[in-house]
């Protein structure tokens, strides 16, 4: 089986304007506070803030980053941060009706379904595309 890959084209342009625009803006406004107020801050307070807007950009990037990975081995997906395989026997199928916002591989253990985040709602006819591609390497692999 060619290994078929699925990514998020919306959520990942989305994550990346935002996460340019809060890095722009928290500079912006570093830049536009008074000298006097500036020189209030210490330097672990500087790193502090700096670790939160860090922190919070990579929220928004992890979600944009998520994929979805089936191959002969089964199936892998990263969701944020965490990444999870399930070999082709756990999958008892997959779900992605028109209100989910992304799908879901529905399994007999627990839980009985995981989002898959790698492919979402957003992308419109790209992610039914994807979902029937997803839908088959999984009736080819149990084949």
């Amino acid at each position: 089986m060619t290994p078929l890959v699925l990514r998020p084209r919306r959520a990942l342009l989305t994550a990346s304007v935002l996460s340019g625009v809060l890095l722009a803006l928290s500079v912006a406004g570093w830049v536009a506070m008074p000298t006097q107020t500036r020189d209030l801050f210490t330097p672990p307070q500087l790193l502090t803030l700096a670790f939160f807007v860090l922190v919070m950009i990579g929220f928004m990037l992890s979600v944009g980053l998520s994929v979805v990975r089936a191959d002969d081995t089964g199936l892998t997906f990263r969701n944020g941060l965490r990444t999870h395989h399930l070999d082709w026997p756990e999958v008892a199928g997959f779900r992605f009706t028109e209100n989910d916002p992304w799908a879901y591989v529905l399994t007999d253990g627990d839980p009985d379904q995981r989002p898959l985040l790698g492919l979402q709602r957003t992308d419109h006819d790209r992610a039914d595309a994807a979902f029937a591609a997803l839908n088959a390497a999984w009736r080819q692999a149990g084949s």
